[in-house]
């Protein structure tokens, strides 16, 4: 049996050859070294700048879960990163938003897609404030999905102005009640809620007696405060869960839900009356005026919102040729 010897040119050219791998996987050492050194150099960049920003920053892992959360973010609750992390951060959010927020946002977790939500968060004083949140996802060098690198701004102040914007689209500013708009999506509102449930509700129309006298006597701010304290004792007579409405001008109307029959109306209309007829004492004028009343009834009078009315204001002329207080039901 022969054996094959390695010549000195065999073992020169294998030590070569090692050498050479050694130094291949020296330089892949040296620059994984310098890659981590740049990841970190990145990081400690990426730290510095999202702290230094006026907003909020944080970031997921790929389940969702936060792992960091920005010096902003961490002023605002008052807490830790390690109080934070996890889903621990969501309790800070609104109970009335929660729920939503939690719905959007694992959707968006498992779909990995950006996403925009607005929500209440409690600062550390216990005080909530709307931010607007968005998130996009992040991926690794071979496009896995990473989790998400998000940012957050308040909203306060435009959601404020939303609402203020709202409220005076919907009401009386001089009494503060429900305006015509706002009265028709509430009695649609009701009508609809009685058909499903089998239930009645009445409407009445109310116009002030003397009014236009006292306005012509006393001036046009005397009658403001009049129509003021007309609308605080209305208010006195019906339930939390009815609906007072200014129409316009000396009109106002009510929704009764959920009536038994028409004792309930005649009831309310008798309280109304008694307290509209007791003369008003403003800025030491004393105004007497009362009211006429036209009542009509769900379903019995009518059953969609326009006719219910057109039936009440109808009811409401009746009553006023009587020439005092009183009241009238739709007889059609």
């Amino acid at each position: 049996m022969s054996v094959h010897r390695k010549t000195k040119g065999d073992l020169t050219r294998e030590l070569d050859e090692l050498k050479d791998k050694v130094s291949y996987f020296e330089e892949k050492a040296h620059k994984c070294k310098e890659c981590e050194a740049n990841l970190k150099e990145t990081e400690t960049r990426f730290m510095l700048m999202a702290d230094s920003a006026p907003v909020f920053i944080w970031m997921s892992e790929a389940d969702g879960k936060r792992n960091y959360f920005n010096k902003v973010w961490l002023d605002y609750t008052g807490r830790t990163i390690d109080e934070e992390s996890g889903n621990n951060w969501i309790k800070n959010i609104h109970p009335e938003d929660r729920e939503k927020f939690e719905e959007i946002y694992n959707k968006h977790v498992e779909l990995k897609e950006a996403y925009k939500v607005e929500y209440r968060l409690r600062r550390k004083d216990g005080i909530y404030r709307w931010i607007l949140e968005t998130g996009t996802p992040r991926h690794c060098m071979n496009n896995e999905f990473n989790g998400f690198i998000g940012s957050a701004v308040g909203i306060t102040e435009r959601k404020e102005a939303e609402d203020r914007l709202h409220y005076i689209a919907h009401h009386d500013m001089l009494t503060g009640l429900p305006n015509r708009m706002l009265f028709f999506d509430r009695l649609n509102n009701f009508i609809e809620q009685a058909k499903r449930y089998n239930y009645m509700l009445a409407l009445l129309f109310l116009d002030l007696n003397r009014f236009k006298a006292v306005n012509d006597l006393y001036g046009h701010h005397i009658g403001d405060m009049l129509l003021k304290e007309t609308a605080l004792r209305l208010n006195d007579c019906i339930r939390k869960s009815d609906t007072l409405a200014r129409m316009g001008g000396d009109e106002f109307n009510i929704i009764l839900s959920r009536i038994a029959g028409k004792k309930d109306p005649r009831s309310v209309a008798l309280k109304i009356i008694e307290s509209l007829t007791k003369p008003f004492l403003i800025e030491g004028y004393e105004c007497s005026v009362g009211t006429s009343i036209g009542i009509s009834i769900y379903p019995l009078n009518a059953s969609e919102a326009t006719m219910l009315i057109k039936k009440a204001d109808e009811a409401m002329y009746k009553a006023k040729e009587k020439k005092t207080s009183s009241f009238e039901f739709c007889t059609v």
